[in-house]
Order: structure tokens, then C-alpha cells, then sequence
């Protein structure tokens, strides 16, 4: 008898009857199990013992298949109260003998649902142990060897690090389970299989890199400037040939961090064999900007090269795997593995895809392994998961092989401390020369602070401040109040530019360059955003408000002011004005509440206002907002040390408000474009295709979802939500009474 893993499909979706078409179980076995075997070669080379359990967990993950019940089932009968679930025999099988491998256990459990918590695993085996027993005959004569896979003894890790070492395993299996079955039913559909992509020259790219600096070096008009960020440049190349680790970069805006970090990582990763590089930043907006750069900088090598992955077009269904087979659902195997030399995503993407229990999250962490990563604007991280991420961060520089680059001028307190922090980072080795110095050397701003109890101001007179000035940035708390700044400024007359996280990234990738267009030319530019210009955006303002917020926050903000350092310090260089506003609305995060209490009450009622200039005020500030809440207030830590997989990926949310992504259809530039990828995607659906709609999405709140939902067709096709609510070309998608939400 011939058992089979997957059926083939006739040109109308239902079953190929030709069975000869259709996968045999056991060559889909083999194949996972050699392709996982490989990405943990890759992953950890020269740990046989890992690669090997790789190698198991890849020919029992399906063991299951060789129920009687199963193959009737994929014929088209399926028995009496029959599920598909299949996974729970071959778990069994990876602890029923006397090495009891948890490890592999854990991953085959969660290769449809997630991980389990431990709990939930002990009850999986026990569901399993019968069907293994059941299959063993038909599964030896089909595939001689089969149950023999486990061999050696159960791996001796304990807490997180065996955590992080399942975490791994179940990531080589479930991206050798996906390409495999990708690769068969592509085949079977006639699409042209997918060629892998290019790995990472970092020699080659490298030269290419140093002439785009030196291009742009030669465009400064200060030549201060240019001499400092060349200076950067080179204590990044020097410590290129240290060893790998955690590094950071603490270097003020406007000193060359991206492109020196980028310099670093790929010097860093020719002399260490290192596969890839992971830009990581906590804003849409840093991302597309920066991508725009890397490809500049890499020039025509950029090609194939680089993936620009976020949450806003996700295939698969929120990144959770079905339950049942997954040949049910095409999309989901599409979800990004990152296999691509350069990535690009966001800290949601990046973090959450460590700490998840989901295959489709879960996939690409063995491409995670042996990257260098550049942690853009770290700064940003809730600090309620500093403790577990901190944690993870150095176990992936120790077990995983990576380097991590904490690139940031405003450094947050990551490292260890006994008291405050004892999961904190052990090691951190500084890139730039002499931080303090360099700091010192790049003031370009003075900062007005407001005086102790002088009243709030209105909207109103936050607007007229603006409308003094021909060129000014106003940075606002919530997205309430940049619209009504903003329709302040319109109705006294003056041009104005709202910055809305409700644009999609093409749309306000095109705002940005009109300001920064409108800023070198010398003519009017009046700018009200929330915080996602605050980070890596690259725009120089000589005037910038800010409305009061925590420290790092008003550094960011002013880092858009006198950004080239054309306006001479001598001279009153940059004008930063930090107010307090009647409305005095914050973000919900009671961190974002407390960073600015102790700006007001540490600092401005001590009568000993902040120098942003200065890093021990920095630490200052660190060392007073870290004692005022939980840094594992999600009990995240014992979670993963008790092996509770669901709970931890439950609890570890960069954003605590879940959203959802939306296409946008109805943006006159984009219209055709848009149309023809979806008409493309639902013909056949590639990664390609769900990369080109990222640019065009927004993400919503649940509660606003739901007032819109007359509007939107969701998951159609599958892992795309279509909205065709108007939108506006300044304001962007405009719905309700609010027409901004915040994007990661």
C-alpha cells in the first residue's frame, strides 16, 4: 500500500483522483527531514547532536499519516468523528523511548497550532502514545527505520536555554515542512518554483557601501559634521574584527550611525562567516526611509538582495497556523522565512517572532541565527519586556551566533545589573569613539524648557507659535491633538503638513520627500506629527516643538533639529521649545506617563533641566524610570524558563491594542496597481505579490475595525483585508472622527 502526505488538485480546486500525482508520505518525510537537518547545520554548525534532532524530527513530524483513519480521510472519506490532526503520534514516539528527546516532542506538537505550554505537551503525548502504537507496523514497512529516528540522549539544557534551543528545532522543522509542501503543490500547479536567493557577499557589497558615504560626504555643508561622522566610520570598521557579540552605537543624530552601523555589519559579517543582516526599527517610517538608503548604498547589487518585511501585509491568518493540514490554506506557507541576505522589519515583526509559538512567526528563526542585527532606535521597546528581551538578546549573540548592534542616542540601561536588571546584557562593546565627545562635539540645538507651573497651552497658541515660523515641526502626543493643530494652522491661513500614521507607507514615503524637497529649497514647511517622525526620520527643522513627553522622546525630537548643523551653535544654532499643553493627553502606557513626570519632577522642579547633550543625563533619567514599574511585567522570564510556549508568545506584545492590517484601495495614485495585485493574487498568490502590498496598507484598531466593517472584504484573497473607506491625500484613510492610527 502506497501512504500519502498530500493529494494534488485539478485546474477547478477539487482532488486530482490520479493518485500518481499525489505526494507518497514517505518522500515528503525524507525531504523535511533532510531540509531541517541542513537548516540546523547552517544554524549551529558543527552541533551533530542538534542537527540530528533535526534530522528526527523531520521523518516523525507526520507520523500520524500512516493511520488507516488519516489516508481514508485524504481519499475523500473521512471517518465517523475522524479529525485530521496528526501531529500527536509522532510526539509521542520522540519520548516513548528511554532518551526522551522534549525537544522534538515540543516542535512536532506545534507544527500545526504552535507550541503547546508544558501542560498541554504531557497531554499531547498521551493522546499520541496509542496512535503510535497503532502505526508502528505500517509506518516500518513503509519506511524501514522510521521509528528508529531517535537516537543519542535527551538534550541536558534547562530553563531558557533549552527553551531557546526548541524554539530553533521547531523553526528548521516548520520551514522544512512549508518549502516542502510549497514546492510540491507549485510543481503540481505548474508555477514556476521559486529560485533561493542569493547569500550574503559582504566583501563584495562592502566597497559599494563606501563610496555611497563618501559620495555623501562630499555633499555636507559642514564640514565638522562630515569630519565626525568619518570618524564614526572608523571605529566601526576598526572593531569590525572583534568577535561576536552585543555592540552598541551610541552616536548623537546626524553623526552617520545607519550607514556606519550598516559598514559595521557588513565588515563585521566577511570576517566572521556571518549569513545575513537583520535592520531592525521600531517605526514604518525609519524602515521605508532606510530601505531607500540601503539600496542606494549597495547600488546595483541591491537587486534581489534586500526584503522589506512588516506586519502590514502578513500572509496566513495573524500569523497563527491552522490546526489542521496546512495545504487548507496556501498563504500561510507564504509567510516570510527571511532567507534574503539583507531584512528590513520592524521591532513588532523582530521581537515578537522570538518569543511567538507559531509556525508562521516561528519559521524564520534559524535565519535569525548567525545574522548580525542592528536594533535601530532600541530606545523604543515598552521597558516592561527589557528583562526578557534583554535576556533572549543575549542568548541569541551566545547559542544563536548572532551580533547585535543597540544603535541609538539615547541608550537605553540594558546592561546587567544585579539589582536593577539581573537579566540585563552582560557585555556591550561600545563602537563609537568616545560617545561623551562626540555628543559634545554634535550639539547643534539649544533647548527651551517650559518654567515651573506656567499654564498649559491651547492648540490654538500651539498653532500661532507655528505660524511664526516659516520652517517648524510640531511633535504632539496623540493623534487627537496633531489634528487639531493641524486644522488650527489651516484655518489661520497658514500651509501646513499633517504626518499621519494613517497614511500607507508609499503615500507618506512621498510626504516625506516633498518636506524634505520643500525644506532644501528655502520655502514654507509647517510640519504637526505624532511620534513617528521622532526616529530615524531624516528631515532638519530650525525650529522644533515639542510637546512635554519622556526624555528619549524630546532627544528624538530634537535630533529633526539642525540635523546638518547649518545653523552655528554660536549663533543659537536649533531652537527646540518643549510646552505643556491645556489638553495634556499621553499615550496609554503608564512608562510614557512616568518618563514624563520625572522629566518634570526630577529634572525642571529640581531647577536642574536635562542636557540632551549629555549621556549621564541620559543614565540619569534611566535610573529613576526603571524603578517605577515591572521590566517583566508580563511574568515573561519563569514563563519561558517553565516551558509555557503559548503563554509566553500570549504575554510578549510590543503593542498591547491588537491590530489589523488593511489594503488600501482607494488612494488615487496606487488605484490600478493595487487592483492588478490583488487580481494577480488571487489567479496565483506569490510572496512577491504580498511584498508589493505592503506599501499600500494601514493598520486599524480593533474598535474602529468594527465601525468600517461594511466597508472592508476581509481575507480575500487569502491574508489580505481590502478597505475602500475614502482616503484622503492629506489626512489619509479617513473614518469616524479620527483619522489616524498608529503603524509598526
Amino acid at each position: 500500500m502506497t501512504y500519502y502526505a498530500h493529494t494534488s488538485e485539478l485546474s477547478d480546486g477539487s482532488r486530482d483522483p490520479n493518485q500518481s500525482k499525489w505526494q507518497p508520505l514517505r518522500q515528503h518525510l525524507e525531504n523535511v527531514a533532510n531540509l531541517a537537518k541542513k537548516f540546523a547545520q547552517e544554524a549551529r554548525p558543527g552541533d551533530t547532536e542538534f542537527a540530528q534532532a533535526a534530522y528526527a524530527a523531520g521523518l516523525l513530524h507526520d507520523l500520524g499519516k500512516y493511520r488507516r483513519e488519516f489516508q481514508q480521510m485524504i481519499q475523500g472519506v473521512r471517518p465517523k468523528g475522524e479529525s485530521t490532526r496528526h501531529k500527536q503520534a509522532g510526539a509521542a514516539q520522540a519520548v516513548r523511548t528511554r532518551n526522551k528527546h522534549f525537544d522534538v516532542c515540543f516542535s512536532i506538537l506545534g507544527h500545526h497550532g504552535g507550541i503547546p505550554d508544558k501542560a498541554d505537551m504531557a497531554e499531547g503525548v498521551k493522546a499520541g502514545t496509542a496512535v503510535a502504537q497503532a502505526v508502528a507496523s505500517e509506518a516500518e514497512l513503509d519506511f524501514p527505520g522510521l521509528e528508529a529516528a531517535i537516537v543519542g540522549p535527551g538534550v541536558a539544557l534547562r530553563g531558557t536555554d533549552f527553551d531557546l534551543r526548541t524554539r530553533l528545532l521547531f523553526s528548521c522543522l516548520v520551514d522544512a515542512d512549508w518549502l516542502d509542501t510549497s514546492d510540491f503543490q507549485a510543481r503540481r500547479k505548474g508555477w514556476p518554483i521559486a529560485l533561493p536567493p542569493p547569500k550574503l557577499n559582504a566583501a563584495h557589497l562592502l566597497p559599494n557601501v563606501l563610496a555611497y558615504i563618501a559620495g555623501r560626504a562630499e555633499q555636507c555643508r559642514n564640514a565638522d559634521v562630515a569630519r565626525i561622522r568619518a570618524k564614526v566610520l572608523a571605529s566601526a570598521q576598526t572593531a569590525a574584527a572583534l568577535p561576536p557579540g552585543v555592540f552598541s552605537m551610541a552616536v548623537p543624530t546626524g553623526g552617520g550611525k545607519t550607514l556606519s552601523a550598516l559598514t559595521f555589519a557588513l565588515q563585521h559579517a566577511a570576517a566572521h562567516g556571518l549569513r545575513r543582516i537583520i535592520y531592525v526599527a521600531p517605526y514604518l517610517s525609519i524602515i521605508e526611509q532606510n530601505a531607500d538608503v540601503f539600496r542606494k548604498a549597495l547600488a546595483d547589487s541591491a537587486d534581489g538582495l534586500i526584503l522589506e518585511h512588516h506586519s502590514l501585509v502578513e500572509p496566513g491568518k495573524d500569523g497563527k497556523a491552522m490546526a489542521d493540514d496546512p495545504e487548507s490554506d496556501i498563504a500561510q506557507r507564504l509567510a516570510e522565512n527571511w532567507d534574503a541576505p539583507i531584512v528590513l522589519t520592524t521591532s513588532v515583526q523582530f521581537y515578537e517572532s522570538l518569543f511567538s509559538n507559531q509556525p508562521s512567526r516561528c519559521r524564520k528563526m534559524h535565519n535569525v541565527a548567525r545574522s548580525v542585527v542592528i536594533l535601530d532606535e532600541c530606545q523604543t521597546l515598552p521597558p516592561g519586556l527589557t528583562a526578557p528581551t534583554c535576556e533572549m538578546l543575549e542568548q541569541a549573540s551566545g547559542y544563536l551566533g548572532c551580533s547585535i548592534v543597540l544603535c541609538t542616542a539615547t541608550q537605553p540601561a540594558w546592561k546587567r545589573d544585579p539589582v536593577r536588571l539581573p537579566s540585563g546584557i552582560a557585555n556591550i562593546r561600545e563602537l563609537a569613539p568616545n560617545p561623551a565627545e562626540l555628543f559634545r562635539q554634535l550639539k547643534r540645538v539649544e533647548v527651551a524648557w517650559p518654567k515651573v507651573g506656567a499654564p498649559g497651552l491651547a492648540w490654538s497658541e500651539v498653532a500661532a507659535e507655528m505660524a511664526g515660523h516659516q520652517q517648524v515641526l510640531c511633535v504632539v502626543n496623540t493623534r487627537h491633538a496633531a489634528l487639531d493643530v493641524y486644522h488650527a494652522l489651516k484655518q489661520s491661513g497658514c500651509s501646513a503638513v499633517h504626518l499621519s500614521t494613517n497614511m500607507c507607507p508609499a503615500h507618506r514615503l512621498r510626504v516625506l520627500d516633498e518636506i524634505a524637497a520643500t525644506l532644501q529649497a528655502g520655502e514654507p514647511c509647517r510640519v504637526i506629527s505624532t511620534q513617528l517622525v521622532e526616529a530615524g526620520v531624516d528631515l532638519d527643522f530650525p525650529v522644533v516643538l515639542r510637546e512635554m513627553a519622556p526624555l528619549e522622546s524630546i532627544v528624538q525630537a530634537a535630533g529633526r533639529c539642525n540635523r546638518e548643523g547649518l545653523l552655528d551653535i554660536d549663533n543659537g544654532g536649533g531652537r527646540v521649545m518643549v510646552f505643556r499643553s491645556q489638553d495634556g493627553a499621553m499615550p496609554p502606557s503608564h512608562w510614557y506617563r512616568n518618563g514624563a513626570k520625572i522629566v518634570e519632577q526630577d529634572f525642571l522642579a529640581c531647577g536642574r533641566p536635562p542636557h540632551i547633550d549629555r549621556p549621564e543625563d541620559m543614565a540619569e533619567y534611566y535610573r529613576r524610570l526603571y524603578p517605577t514599574g515591572d521590566l517583566d511585567s508580563q511574568n515573561i522570564c519563569p514563563d519561558r524558563a517553565g516551558y509555557n510556549f503559548r503563554q509566553v508568545a500570549e504575554s510578549y506584545r510590543i503593542i498591547e491594542d491588537v491590530t489589523t492590517p488593511l489594503v488600501i484601495t482607494t488612494w488615487e495614485p496606487a488605484r490600478a496597481e493595487v487592483e492588478n495585485i490583488l487580481v494577480d493574487l488571487r489567479r496565483r498568490p506569490s510572496r512577491a505579490l504580498y511584498r508589493r502590498l505592503q506599501k499600500f496598507s494601514v493598520n486599524v484598531y480593533e474598535h474602529d475595525l468594527r465601525q468600517m466593517a461594511s466597508a472592508c472584504v476581509m481575507n480575500d484573497p487569502p491574508g489580505v483585508n481590502a478597505c475602500s473607506l475614502p482616503y484622503d491625500d492629506a489626512l489619509g484613510l479617513v473614518f469616524g472622527s479620527a483619522a489616524a492610527v498608529r503603524v509598526f
